[in-house]
């Protein structure tokens, strides 16, 4: 039994008059009948009494009256939901984002959408990057924002939201360092890393890029502490552990910038930093209306 059948036996039952009934329904006389006797035959009751002058129901007739207005009214109801959620689309959102994202990067994005939807509810998850895309990868969170290599391929939907330089930091006061030696090598324009101390994150796209930068000079990097996420590399830096290569982002909006300084080295290349989202969790009302809002704005900065 399909829903235009609980239409037209719902519209005959409120006349009871198959000429009129048929006229508001856009079919014929004849049509009608067949359809009513084809829900009959299913149910296995009459549900009207006729002759040639009157249409009444039947005690079956006004049973099945009550269901059908039941099932219409709920499909009703289905469609203006799912047409409110298309227009003002609801829901939680969870997503993940470092400290520095949490502050610099998303603080505009989320007043908007704060603005435009106001039945989203953004809960923020700060992390390192790694395990953001870790937990994005499987399903925990619903977007991340984390750095992005646009030369490597990647199965997530993604939209950028800046990018940032990478820059070479050391301890503001080099005598934390130690050796007067190093000191000195490391206030020359073009220093020579060899035997410097080195902070190294412990994953994620600084790493990769240092390291790079490493390999291709044939330097080994005396590493001295493997640090996870970039607030934490700036405080092992910060407290003279050693030097390392932080995103420009991450410092300039650092409480810690003041305790370390910039290394008149040629970094590696940077990066973008994105909002992430796994394909199918777009198919969802939120995640889809927060997302388009943030390509909104991705393409306002461009123009």
């Amino acid at each position: 039994m399909e829903l235009r059948d609980l239409e037209a036996f719902e519209t005959l039952a409120a006349s009871l008059h198959f000429g009129r009934s048929a006229r508001t329904l856009g079919m014929s006389p004849s049509a009608l009948t067949r359809r009513i006797q084809t829900i009959e035959e299913e149910l296995g009751h009459p549900l009207l009494l006729r002759d040639q002058r009157t249409v009444e129901l039947t005690r079956a007739g006004e049973i099945f009256r009550e269901f059908a207005r039941g099932e219409l009214a709920r499909y009703r109801e289905l469609r203006a939901d799912l047409e409110r959620e298309t227009s003002s689309p609801s829901g939680e959102l969870r997503i993940a984002c470092t400290v520095t994202a949490c502050y610099s990067i998303l603080p505009a994005l989320l007043a908007q959408a704060r603005e435009k939807y106001p039945g989203i509810v953004v809960r923020l998850v700060t992390q390192d990057a790694e395990r953001s895309l870790d937990e994005l990868r499987r399903g925990e969170v619903d977007l991340a924002v984390i750095p992005r290599d646009p030369s490597e391929p990647s199965d997530l939907a993604e939209c950028a939201l800046g990018e940032t330089r990478l820059i070479f930091i050391a301890p503001r006061e080099l005598e934390l360092l130690g050796a007067p030696e190093l000191q000195a090598r490391l206030k020359e324009k073009c220093p020579d890393l060899t035997g410097v101390p080195v902070v190294l994150p412990l994953a994620g796209l600084e790493r990769k890029r240092l390291e790079g930068y490493f390999a291709e000079r044939k330097l080994e990097p005396r590493v001295v502490a493997e640090v996870r996420g970039n607030e934490g590399v700036l405080a092992m830096v910060s407290l003279g552990s050693g030097i390392s290569l932080v995103p420009e982002l991450v410092l300039a909006a650092s409480p810690l910038a003041r305790s370390v300084q910039r290394l008149p080295l040629a970094a590696p290349p940077g990066y973008l930093v994105s909002l992430c989202a796994r394909p199918k969790t777009l198919r969802r009302g939120a995640a889809h209306a927060f997302f388009q809002l943030a390509e909104e704005a991705s393409r306002a900065k461009k123009a």
